[in-house]
Order: structure tokens, then C-alpha cells, then sequence
């Protein structure tokens, strides 16, 4: 791994960072950028696909706003060969998704360059909206913040619920390309990033950045700090959830307001099936079936089939859970999916030794079979 430190004027950040973009466009290593833009309307972020330099001007790499899963976007653009290089920015939890999306041959990783920013936490779209509205700049707070390590939202928002107990602030440079560091970083001064000594090398070659050495002492401490902090939360959200959901009652009862609109199959990064189960014929019933099974049972519930939909998605795609939260952010009833799915996935994941996103080369436990896969569970190992 190779690290640089660059030098910045005053509060230059969003600048140098256009800058840099700008020079990996014009050189011969990617073709295009997918990065998040300002919208027309000025007051959110949404990602764009740029190949004319001259539009990175909106760009902003840290902007604390997530509105779709960007490892969504990334695997519709790779799930063929696109003919070319894509520079991709990308959060700690996209970057995971990735790694789970090359497993199921979703995307073309050789295709991507991955550059992966420090996450600070992110605001629902709707909360990050009216922020900027009311004339704050909710970027540049969180970088100035993350100095010290201690990132609070806004005195009048909350972060989104995947990021209160986000145990991963920081991507791995052994999964991505590039890191651009904020943690412990004083980026009204600074740039940090980390490369693979392959990538290093060909920025340098292309005179995008220089790789110095220079690294930063105090962030890995912080991150671990951040990362302590939020598995608390974490445990006790954890400990909450399964208190009030602990038996078929109990999801029944989470499940009461599920119009099954499968917004939360339909955002989240994992399920990639093109032909779902959900959206085929063996759930489009008659009306006699459903007259019937109302006479059966003398009331059935309508939308049909919500907590099974819930069921077999868990079933399905719980191992490669990255606890993104997209689920949470597209549910219009405010279903704490994401609750289910991480509390679920967490004694799932350490039953099978496994950490979604953790490596390219560890299988996922849908792809494989081990004998004694559950020794975690009997106690006698893997």
C-alpha cells in the first residue's frame, strides 16, 4: 500500500478533489467517472455518469446524502464488459457490495477503478435537502468534524439509521483502488490517500498524484474509536429489535403496514436476480383464490404474501448483507427492514465464519459448501 499527504489552501477541498478527478478523465485510466453531482435544483446529490471533464464542476465525493446504492448503478454498467475503464466513487458500504456483486458475477470488476471515500454518516434525501435549504453545508460541517474523530449530524437532523451503527467508516484498500482518507484528516488543509502499490504507480505514471509516503498517525486510532462507539449502538439496536421481534406475532406485527411495493428488493444492492419469484405469475392469484381463502379463513390480509416476501428475501440474500440501509431509506411506511436484515445477518454471518465485502477471494456461503460449516454453533470450529 502506498500513502500520500498533499498540502491545500484554505479550504480547498472540493477543488483539489475536482482537480484530481479532473486529470484521471483526461489520462488514458479510466474512460468515464460515475460520481455524485449536484441536482438541477441545487439542494441534493444524485450520481452522474461523466465523461466530459468540464461537468465535474457540481461534483462533491463527500456529499452526506444517499439517495440510491451506488453498487446498484455499478453493476448495471458492468454487468457486461462496458469496453472500457469506469472510475467509480464509492462509500465504505457500496464498496462492500461490490465485492459480494463480483462473487455473483454481477459486475466486471477489471472494468472499475474504485476510488472510496471515509463516510461520515449520510442524511435521508429529504433531510439533506431541507438542510441545504435553510443554508447549511452539511459536507464541509462533517469534514470538520472528522479532525477529531466525533461526527454529530446537525442539531436539527438525524443521520440515517444505517449509519448509527455502521461498523465500517472506512474502506479497505486490499477491496478497492483508491481511499480518499477524512477521519482524523484536517481536510481544510490536507488530502490523504491510500492506493494499491499497482494503482500508485500508474496515477503516478499518468501524473495524477504523487505518492510520497506521508501518512496520518491519528487515524486508525480514530477509526477504531468510531468503529467502538457505533457496535454499541449497534448491540443495543440489536438487543431492542429482537426484544420486540421474537416470534411470528412479532413479525407479523412489523410487517402490519407492508403494501409489498418491493421498494426495499428493488433498492437494495443484493438482490440482483432478474427473474424474481415476487413478480412472476406463482404470486398473481385469481380472485377465486383469494375469495376462496377468505372464506376458509373468514379474513385474510390484503396485499397478500408480505411477511413471506420478507422471508424469502431474508433467506436468500441475508449472508451477503452490508447493512446499507437502502432498504430503510426506500420503505414510504417506515418498516425498519434494515433492523431485520442486520440483526438476522449479524448471527447468520458468525454462524459461517463469513464478513460480506471482506474479500474478493472468500467465497460466499451460497456458492460453497464446507463439512462442519455451523462449528461456530456446535463450538468446534471451522
Amino acid at each position: 500500500m502506498k500513502t500520500t499527504v498533499i498540502d491545500l489552501s484554505a479550504d480547498s477541498f472540493n477543488g483539489e478533489i475536482q482537480a484530481f478527478l479532473t486529470r484521471l478523465l483526461e489520462s488514458d485510466l479510466v474512460g468515464s467517472l460515475l460520481v455524485p453531482k449536484k441536482t438541477t435544483g441545487g439542494d441534493n446529490y444524485v450520481h452522474a455518469l461523466i465523461k466530459n471533464p468540464d461537468l465535474l464542476a457540481d461534483t462533491d465525493i463527500n456529499a452526506p446524502v444517499m439517495p440510491v446504492q451506488a453498487a446498484r448503478i455499478i453493476s448495471n454498467l458492468t454487468f457486461r464488459d462496458p469496453g472500457e475503464r469506469i472510475g467509480v466513487v464509492v462509500r465504505p458500504c457500496e464498496a462492500r457490495a461490490l465485492v459480494e456483486l463480483a462473487k455473483f458475477k454481477q459486475l466486471t470488476r477489471e472494468a472499475l477503478l474504485i476510488i472510496a471515500v471515509d463516510c461520515l454518516g449520510t442524511y435521508e434525501p429529504k433531510v439533506f435537502s431541507q438542510l441545504v435549504k435553510a443554508g447549511k453545508s452539511p459536507a464541509l460541517d462533517l469534514r470538520r468534524q472528522a479532525t477529531s474523530g466525533v461526527c454529530k449530524p446537525d442539531d436539527n437532523a438525524v443521520f440515517r439509521s444505517a449509519c448509527a451503527i455502521c461498523e465500517y467508516p472506512a474502506p479497505e484498500v486490499s477491496v478497492v483502488d483508491l481511499v480518499v482518507g477524512l477521519w482524523g484528516v484536517d481536510s481544510s488543509k490536507q488530502l490523504y490517500f491510500e492506493a494499491s502499490d499497482e494503482v500508485a504507480a500508474a496515477l503516478e505514471e499518468e501524473n495524477i498524484l504523487t505518492f510520497n509516503g506521508l501518512g496520518n498517525s491519528r487515524r486508525q486510532e480514530i477509526i477504531a474509536a468510531v468503529k467502538a462507539e457505533r457496535s454499541i449502538v449497534r448491540d443495543r439496536v440489536f438487543s431492542e429489535f429482537r426484544g420486540r421481534v421474537n416470534s411470528i406475532k412479532g413479525i407479523q406485527e412489523m410487517f402490519s403496514t407492508c403494501m409489498r411495493c418491493h421498494n426495499c428488493m428493488i433498492n437494495c444492492p443484493i438482490c440482483y436476480c432478474r427473474e424474481c419469484v415476487f413478480r412472476s405469475p406463482t404470486f398473481e392469484h385469481t380472485p377465486d383464490q383469494y375469495l376462496g381463502w377468505a372464506c376458509d379463513k373468514g379474513a385474510i390480509r390484503m396485499p397478500a404474501n408480505t411477511v413471506m416476501f420478507h422471508l424469502t428475501r431474508l433467506n436468500h440474500m441475508v449472508m451477503s448483507c452490508v447493512g446499507c440501509g437502502m432498504c430503510d431509506t426506500a420503505c414510504p411506511n417506515d418498516i425498519p427492514v434494515m433492523s431485520l436484515f442486520r440483526s438476522v445477518g449479524d448471527k447468520a454471518q458468525k454462524l459461517m465464519g463469513y464478513e460480506p465485502g471482506r474479500s474478493y477471494e472468500e467465497a460466499a456461503p451460497a456458492t460453497t459448501f464446507r463439512d462442519h460449516e455451523l462449528g461456530i454453533e456446535s463450538g468446534s470450529g471451522h
